[in-house]
């Protein structure tokens, strides 16, 4: 089982989410997931969203503090964030019928996601790497399941 994620890359924490993560590591905030089953993606859904994402320009940002969900999950957090809740917006208005998150939340939180319930010490070392900068030049239709992350498309941004 699996879903199609909307995400922003993020390469420069690939080695660092290696060594924390158990999952498939491909370190990225995610603008619109669950979305839509690998089987529905074609020419039109593509389309669609790369005339969504086509006056979008690339961007900086900065990991630059670790957060924690209540359910235990650690993230990184991107600053500036409105670039990727603009991110969100845009998407979710051109795909109502999947909303962020599945609709789970009142609220879009832009996050890294590195791990569930890590060791004091981990947190602690992330917290000694930041800020990381990193740069948002591509968004990537990416399939996930339990054993791979495999990017279907990518959508580079304008520079």
């Amino acid at each position: 089982m699996g879903h199609t994620v909307i995400q922003v890359p993020v390469p420069a924490i690939a080695p660092i989410a290696a060594r924390l993560m158990s999952a498939p590591v491909c370190p990225h905030v995610t603008v619109l997931g669950p979305f839509v089953d690998r089987d529905d993606v074609d020419d039109e859904l593509v389309g669609t969203i790369r005339e969504v994402l086509d006056p979008v320009r690339a961007f900086d940002f900065e990991l630059s503090a670790v957060g924690h969900f209540s359910g235990g999950l650690t993230y990184l957090t991107p600053t500036p964030a409105r670039p990727f809740i603009q991110l969100t917006v845009l998407l979710a208005d051109a795909f109502p019928e999947w909303p962020p998150y599945g609709g789970a939340f009142d609220e879009v939180v832009p996050h890294l996601s590195i791990g569930e319930a890590l060791p004091r010490s981990d947190v602690a070392g992330l917290r000694e790497l930041l800020p990381i900068s990193a740069r948002a030049d591509e968004v990537t239709l990416t399939w996930w399941s339990e054993r791979a992350a495999d990017v279907l498309v990518r959508f580079p941004l304008r520079p």
